[in-house]
């Protein structure tokens, strides 16, 4: 018998973090992409020339935090199902994505950018790998608090 009072809990319990997910998950994309803009207009200001690269700009800014944190709601989605410690696990799980995800902005400083975008400059991998970082920072706490508790 308490092996079905807690099955009925822990199904409960995941019902409830997808729930909360619907919420949680459009609210770190908006907050992370404000950030964004605002990191990149900010140091657009100072360097120029991370504003001018035509590899990125608005609309690649709110996309991407769009599309990257829609994937990190998926896989939120399926660790808290099927992990026992959703938190942790989604944790390692999405420093690995973040750590996978900056080779873009590196890359991008080597030439392997956006198709017919120039290299782009220090300033501008530095600014798009601080972009992930600050994306990471803002949506894995919300997940895992806001989602879990």
């Amino acid at each position: 018998m308490n092996t079905q009072v807690e099955a009925v809990q822990t199904y409960q319990g995941k019902s409830s973090v997808m729930r909360k997910l619907v919420w949680v998950s459009p609210l770190a994309m908006l907050v992370s992409a404000v950030v964004n803009l605002g990191l990149y207009a900010a140091v657009g200001s100072v360097f120029p020339e991370v504003t001018a690269w035509s590899g990125a700009g608005a609309g690649q800014i709110i996309g991407a935090n769009v599309v990257y944190l829609l994937i990190g709601s998926v896989v939120f989605a399926l660790v808290a199902r099927f992990s026992r410690s959703p938190a942790r696990h989604y944790l390692i799980v999405a420093t690995i994505g973040l750590l996978l995800s900056l080779a873009l902005p590196i890359g991008a400083a080597f030439g392997y950018g956006a198709p017919g975008a120039p290299p782009a400059s220090v300033a501008t991998a530095v600014t798009l790998s601080l972009m992930h970082v600050v994306s990471y920072a803002i949506s894995v706490p919300m997940f895992n608090r806001l989602a879990l508790n």
